[in-house]
């Protein structure tokens, strides 16, 4: 009889958080596109005072965003390794984690939180 084969409990963990934040972005998104784009093309005659606050802060969020999602993987980040050194030189073992979906969650949440504050908004 064959010995079962061993799986590594980190390969094994589902990946919520991440998952999460990219299904936000794949059905939210092309709904604030399309709203944007038909406000942009009814308006691009005589753009009015709405339109172009729309147009400035669609620029300026993405900008936020990319920013506060830079710095939230570059912590996600620091903080694994910061986890993964204490483990070694203490010797105690970390516990079954997946540190990739922390740093792309850390990474997706910004955009997937401005997407759906956008929906929300524009739906109205």
């Amino acid at each position: 009889m064959s010995s079962p084969t061993k799986v590594s409990p980190v390969m094994t963990l589902p990946t919520h958080k991440a998952a999460t934040a990219m299904a936000t972005l794949a059905m939210e998104a092309p709904f604030v596109i399309a709203s944007r784009m038909t406000e942009f093309w009814i308006t691009a005659a005589a753009p009015t005072a709405s339109s172009k606050r729309e147009a400035s802060q669609m620029v300026t969020e993405k900008l936020q965003a990319m920013g506060e999602s830079a710095v939230a993987m570059n912590m996600a980040m620091v903080k694994v390794a910061m986890e993964t050194t204490m483990s070694a030189m203490t010797g105690v073992m970390r516990s079954a984690h997946n540190d990739a979906d922390d740093v792309l969650s850390a990474a997706l949440h910004p955009y997937s939180r401005r997407v759906t504050a956008n929906g929300k908004r524009l739906s109205r």
